[in-house]
């Protein structure tokens, strides 16, 4: 069956010798599903989904598997399919949303059948209709797997099929900003490609309309897609309905939406890398990255001359070099160590692709794309925005100087006429890129290039123009001369392409309108300025490319060859580079955790300090205010992306700082009044940092050591949150800023709490919070923020009527997952090389110490919360579990123990560490006793959980040799809570000391065990104990008998005997004569001298001495 099911893959189009494995996997449980349904009838078809998905987690993901694979390859029957799926749905549908996300991420997903892709998208509607958690995703996946410039049928039909659903689901798509923002931007991409011929008119205006509607419904979600918007709407214009748009874009914002402030705004604000990278499919974006990650520099032309015929080689895909660019310039940045490397750089690999362009405007687009950011550039931005500009320019100067001057041209026209009422600030900008390009190292001097024999006159008029402060030449000092490497790292245009004139500057866009820009909005980076690239750094990498450059070319003849192919250097290596494209994509959310290479330290000790008892902070111990009051002040003057805030940041601080004064000499008036106008200017500033695109860590730079001062001061000490019923709660944010009880960080958790009406916003705010915790000189003052995080939730929960048993559930996992998101921020920051998940463990329980500290009511209230709904962070973690064990009130505790026995939460987990239950004997006895009462509560009834526990060699160990007394209730309701076995048995006895003597506790647990089953579960312990026996005496009469096993018999023939010996020992063991007369066998065999009562002939003369009688050995 196996073999059929490979032969022919019913999801992909595939020749005959490729395969996937996911395919293939699920085809085979789906062979399996319908074989084991077969001539079932619907009551028994019922039962059995029913029981087969209950049996645990793997057959239910087997299950939901085999269905799910029906549901895409067989159409007739997919409603009936999808029907199962949702009668046996246990998880919310997470099964099929992870396998329907594998399908639509992947770079196979161009093969899939068209079949195939119908039923994804039918099942997607589906999931949409029930408003599934996470189906968003799946959106945004498929939107990914539109391709720029293909006007194929497929691809076409793709664009179709995901616009029907959009419009089929437009209240949903209303509720998800993120996927809308994605839908703009990759439909107004297509409605360009869409343009190009009479055939996708149709089409092209369902889509026009589509996306006009939402974009003038739904403009405010679209504006943190930033300037790219407006420079793929600029390339509508001639599209009678954009035309209309982008009037009142420029002349009428507030028609668009009351809180737009117009174009300037967004053209200050960079393109998150999620929205460029949406515009490569995955297939793409794993062979681009394939080569600028891995491929050297005298090795990449060949995969990228085959990138290029791929994917742009026809003249409709030609505009997508555009996309590819910005791509490039924007939405990925090479690590350090690929910049200390001899690895392909950006800039020529973007020299390689305007090589091949050959339209006019599509290079003149291109050149936008590659100096777009430099014309809005601030020193909060990234520095990687503006570097393949700078470094294509320097590197082509001597050799071919026609690349520097064109876009040298292009940058002075397009600060001159982009947009002309921002001409003064685009100037200041692209004097601050260069400013920043000077002082990080990127290049030395300008004056190399301006000197330069081969460079124009005009191209250094256009360089005095816009750089003159950094032309004056030091007599002093002499002019660096151009890096060895610039003579090979650029080349003419090939003779085999048309060759692209620029002069005359065309097609630059040109904006008509709007209020000149009075300030900048800094952007989030992925990279540290500061960790770019230091001076040596770079120009060590530079000599390292220069050598390795000049090995492989010898002549000027081999330039081309270097930068645009054509060398026959290394055949082999570049074949098997070709063959290699190995998967190189990496998930940003996780890209800090692979990257960091810090030494390790002694975290995790310090974050532990500084928790072990009650908080208190001395003056001398809060973070120095008036310094950092002084320094900020300083750094909104010289930065103008903090004008934005106007006066509120500056009266923030003030007030912050008078407020902790007045607080600590016990003037009550003045300390209300200086902390209401704290939280009053704080709400300005987050109203501000919500609507914009403020980075998180600019603004935390600003506010975070006044508000973990503030927070050090109160602690618990005032009121967290409303009662329900009070008028407060109805007043919210207002009522905040007016509550002397409330301090400034209860204003933003009631803003992350309330005002937050999406997870864009939600995000923000926890992205704030997490550069708050983070403070580099006091790692335990950190703790303070967690603490107040989860007071504040465990008491909303506790006074909020909304929150009850029934909603718990949807609303506290999206709250773990904005904890994690706090905590991960965090460990990002501080660059930790602990593992990830260990980080968040501990940090958790630097939190919770402190908040069972300040409040052991609170604690109670979250504790059995956080052992349902955040497992990965609380199973198995044994200081949690200390914590948890010392602050348990009588309540929770039985709280917690009802939801064991339920099955709805886990503290120790599926496997259980035995090394975890060696240290709880290290516990105090009530903390040991409460611990297995627990550990009862969770492992009662669950057989093979039981007996690996008690297989487990340091269990047996820790038992035998620190039995304590507390522990036997708890140790024996495991142990008769289910059937005995063979396993059990044998695992039981093994705890039995060494020395071992009826009076110890071990003896008369297990003494007490044996009666038990044998007079609860008869039959099968007598043929469990047969079975036991049996397999002893085969080991005993193997000779390769090894001295423990004999000591495992020893144990059992002497618990045994003293079990016989008991005046009430169980009637049914001392009956069964087949048992005894095995147990005589088993004693004559070692010698052992047993009861006589177990067999009817005398004992044997022992065969050899194993272990007591030492005096017999010959």
């Amino acid at each position: 069956m196996d073999m059929e099911v490979e032969s022919r893959s019913k999801l992909y189009e595939f020749d005959s010798l490729e395969h996937d494995e996911f395919d293939i996997e699920l085809a085979k449980l789906y062979a399996r599903h319908r074989e084991a349904i077969k001539n079932k009838s619907e009551i028994e078809l019922h039962n059995y989904l029913q029981d087969k998905s209950s049996q645990n987690k793997k057959e239910y993901n087997d299950m939901i598997s085999a269905l799910f694979y029906g549901v895409l390859t067989e159409p007739g029957n997919a409603r009936m399919y999808f029907q199962h799926i949702c009668f046996v749905n246990r998880d919310h549908f997470s099964v099929v949303v992870n396998k329907l996300q594998t399908l639509a991420i992947s770079i196979k997903f161009q093969h899939l059948r068209l079949q195939s892709r119908e039923q994804i998208l039918w099942l997607i509607s589906e999931l949409t209709n029930l408003t599934v958690k996470n189906v968003d995703i799946l959106y945004l996946c498929l939107m990914r797997q539109i391709r720029g410039g293909d006007t194929s049928q497929p691809n076409i039909l793709l664009c179709d099929q995901i616009l029907k659903l959009c419009e089929l689901h437009k209240p949903w798509l209303d509720t998800n900003p993120k996927v809308i923002a994605t839908f703009i931007y990759t439909y107004l991409r297509a409605i360009s490609d869409h343009s190009r011929s009479v055939q996708f008119h149709s089409l092209q205006q369902r889509e026009i309309r589509f996306v006009i509607n939402l974009m003038r419904e739904k403009w405010m979600l679209c504006v943190p897609i930033g300037r790219d918007l407006i420079r793929i709407l600029h390339d509508l214009l001639s599209v009678p309905e954009f035309s209309q748009f982008w009037n009142d874009l420029l002349n009428n914002p507030q028609k668009l939406s009351p809180r737009f402030k117009g174009i300037d705004t967004m053209l200050m604000t960079s393109t998150p890398k999620e929205f460029l990278k949406c515009r490569l499919t995955p297939d793409m974006e794993y062979k681009l990255l394939y080569i600028v990650q891995n491929l050297r520099i005298n090795h990449y032309q060949r995969n990228l001359n085959w990138f290029i015929q791929r994917f742009l080689s026809t003249p409709e895909s030609e505009p997508f070099y555009v996309d590819i660019v910005r791509y490039l310039v924007a939405g990925w940045y090479p690590s350090n160590q690929i910049l200390q490397s001899d690895i392909v750089p950006r800039y020529v690999i973007i020299g390689s692709l305007m090589r091949s362009i050959k339209s006019k405007i599509v290079a003149a687009n291109v050149k936008t794309a590659l100096v777009f950011d430099w014309l809005f550039f601030t020193p909060t931005e990234n520095i990687m925005f503006i570097e393949p500009a700078m470094l294509l320019m320097e590197r082509s100067a001597e050799r071919y100087p026609l690349i520097t001057a064109e876009i040298m041209e292009f940058l002075k026209h397009s600060v001159e006429k982009y947009f002309p009422p921002m001409k003064d600030y685009m100037t200041q900008c692209v004097i601050c890129g260069m400013q920043t390009i000077l002082s990080k190292g990127v290049i030395r001097s300008l004056l190399p290039i301006y000197k330069c024999p081969k460079t124009d006159a005009t191209t250094r008029g256009y360089m005095q123009a816009l750089f003159s402060e950094f032309l004056i030449e030091d007599q002093r000092q002499q002019i660096p001369a151009l890096p060895a490497s610039v003579s090979m790292l650029a080349s003419t245009p090939s003779m085999t392409t048309e060759t692209v004139s620029y002069k005359g500057y065309p097609n630059t866009p040109k904006l008509e309108s709007g209020e000149p820009a009075k300030q900048g909005n800094p952007n989030e980076d992925d990279i540290d300025n500061n960790n770019l690239v230091q001076q040596k750094q770079f120009q060590s990498s530079s000599s390292r490319r220069a050598s390795s450059v000049a090995s492989a070319i010898k002549d000027d003849d081999e330039v081309d060859a270097f930068l645009y192919g054509e060398s026959d250097k290394s055949t082999a290596v570049a074949e098997k580079e070709d063959e290699e494209m190995s998967n190189t994509t990496e998930d940003d959310s996780n890209h800090f955790m692979r990257e960091q290479s810090l030494p390790h330290s002694n975290q995790d000790k310090d974050m532990m300090e500084g928790v072990e008892s009650t908080f208190s902070v001395e003056d001398d111990e809060y973070e120095d205010e008036e310094d950092e009051a002084s320094k900020d002040s300083e750094g909104i003057q010289a930065n103008q992306s903090y004008w934005i805030f106007g006066d509120s940041l500056k009266r923030f601080k003030e007030a912050c700082i008078s407020a902790r004064t007045a607080q600590n000499r016990s003037i009550h008036d003045e300390y209300r009044s200086q902390n209401a106008i704290a939280k009053r200017s704080l709400k300005e500033i987050l109203a501000v940092f919500l609507r914009m695109a403020i980075p998180a860590e600019s603004l935390a730079v600003m506010i975070g050591v006044h508000i973990r001062n503030i927070v050090a001061s109160n602690m618990l000490s005032h009121k967290s949150s409303f009662n329900n019923n009070s008028p407060e709660r109805k007043d919210g944010e207002a009522t905040v800023v007016t509550d002397d009880t409330k301090d400034v960080f209860d204003l933003v958790m009631n803003t992350y709490w309330n005002d937050c009406n999406t997870d864009a916003s939600k995000d923000k705010i926890v992205r704030l919070i997490g550069c708050i915790a983070h403070s580099q000189n006091k790692k335990s003052r950190r703790h303070i923020i967690g603490m107040r995080w989860w007071s504040f939730i465990a008491n909303e929960i506790d006074v909020n009527e909304s929150i009850d048993s029934t909603n718990i559930s949807s609303c506290f996992p999206k709250i773990i997952s904005n904890y994690e998101a706090f905590v991960t921020h965090i460990y990002s920051i501080e660059k930790s090389t602990t593992d990830p998940n260990r980080y968040l463990k501990e940090y958790l329980k630097g939190d919770l110490q402190m908040l069972a500290e300040q409040d052991i009511t609170l604690f109670n209230n979250l504790i059995p919360l956080l052992y349902r709904y955040f497992s990965n962070a609380t199973l198995g973690n044994l200081e949690v579990l200390k914590l948890s064990l010392l602050m348990l009130l009588p309540n929770t505790m039985g709280k917690i123990t009802f939801s064991l026995h339920y099955g709805s939460l886990q503290i120790f987990g599926d496997k259980l560490d035995e090394s975890f239950f060696v240290n709880i004997f290290s516990l105090a006895t009530y903390e040991t006793m409460c611990c297995w009462q627990l550990l009862a509560a969770e492992l009662q009834g669950r057989r093979q959980s039981i007996e690996r526990f008690f297989e487990g060699s340091q269990i047996i160990e820790t038992l035998k040799t620190n039995f304590k007394n507390e522990i036997v209730p708890s140790l024996f309701s495991i142990i008769t809570s289910v059937p005995p076995s063979k396993a059990l048995i044998y695992s039981i006895i093994q705890i039995i000391p060494d020395e071992h003597k009826l009076t110890q506790p071990q003896v008369q647990f297990v003494l007490a065990s044996l009666q038990y089953w044998a007079n609860n579960s008869t039959d099968i312990f007598l043929n469990s104990l047969l079975d036991l026996v049996k397999s002893l005496i085969d080991q005993a009469e193997s000779e390769e008998e090894e001295e423990h096993s004999a000591d495992s018999i020893t144990l059992l023939l002497f618990v045994l005997s003293a079990w016989w010996s008991q005046t009430i020992s169980s009637d049914s063991f001392k009956k069964d004569k087949k048992l005894l007369a095995h147990l005589a066998k088993l004693g004559s065999l070692i010698g052992y001298v047993y009861p006589k009562e177990w067999s009817s002939e005398p004992a044997r003369k022992k065969k050899r001495s194993l272990v007591f009688d030492s005096s017999d050995e010959e």
